[in-house]
């Protein structure tokens, strides 16, 4: 249950402005973060429409060398859960360096069904993610016969414990939904990228964060309820050790076994 998902590329570093900017851009207009809990709000608020290229600027700090570039793109990844594959490229003109443009040049497959089921719009799925689609809006169908946020997202979990027949982290298609769903066999990178999609496609308010459990690399879930709390999810750990403990878990059940950037977490309970 420990294991990373190896499968993950951390970041590709373009220092090249010849490449990376070939076109101009009024940077008045991009937005200014100025720690990561803005930024990561400022991603998943745009993957939800099907973004993929994000401009921002820094606010309080500057990347002043290569190497600090390097650790800035990897703390975007383990700490924000923004996306497999993507490019974090500088306006290069000289260190020290505030400007950049984020881009997905991959998304997780969970997003990109989520997106579709959303849209109504699912001419840009493969043939596979539109039997990954079929089969989620069926489990929806269901999950949205309960009344409650809380029902729908108990049963959603119970769903996919029930799915996976057995952990592996074999190939690449066990961090994902279809992993869980159409394969069974699943990673923690699957169950987030599952219970990620059902949730969206079944209206709840739930993301994807990256941390550790027990010191090796994990992915779960978090909920914001109607009321603006947020809880913790971990079908992961639910479903390998046979419990609820990670339903719906509060920051002190958390903190036992997990750790992340708990700031990009919204009011955490």
């Amino acid at each position: 249950m420990k294991k990373i998902f190896t499968a993950v590329i951390l970041a590709v570093f373009i220092l090249s402005a010849q490449i990376a900017f070939a076109y101009d851009y009024d940077w008045n207009k991009a937005p200014r973060f100025g720690n990561k809990a803005e930024f990561a709000r400022y991603v998943e608020n745009g993957r939800r429409t099907g973004q993929k290229v994000f401009k921002f600027a820094l606010a309080n700090f500057k990347v002043n060398s290569e190497a600090e570039h390097k650790a800035f793109a990897r703390e975007l990844y383990q700490y924000i859960a923004t996306a497999p594959y993507y490019l974090l490229e500088p306006k290069f003109d000289g260190f020290p360096i505030e400007k950049f443009t984020y881009t997905i040049t991959q998304e997780y497959i969970g997003v990109r069904v989520a997106n579709a089921y959303r849209s109504g719009d699912t001419s840009k799925l493969t043939a596979e993610e539109k039997k990954l689609y079929n089969i989620a809006v069926g489990i929806v169908y269901e999950a949205n016969k309960r009344s409650s946020e809380v029902e729908k997202a108990r049963y959603i979990h119970d769903v996919i414990c029930d799915s996976v027949y057995e952990y592996k982290n074999e190939n690449n298609r066990n961090g994902t939904a279809i992993g869980v769903l159409i394969d069974h066999y699943a990673q923690c990178g699957g169950y987030a990228d599952a219970f990620y999609m059902l949730g969206r496609m079944a209206g709840l308010n739930v993301r994807r964060i990256n941390g550790t459990f027990d010191g090796g690399w994990h992915f779960w879930n978090t909920i914001t309820l109607s009321d603006g709390r947020t809880y913790c999810v971990d079908v992961t750990m639910d479903d390998g050790y046979n419990t609820d403990e990670w339903f719906l878990a509060n920051f002190e059940v958390m903190r036992r076994h997990h750790s992340c950037e708990w700031s990009i977490i919204p009011n955490l309970q």
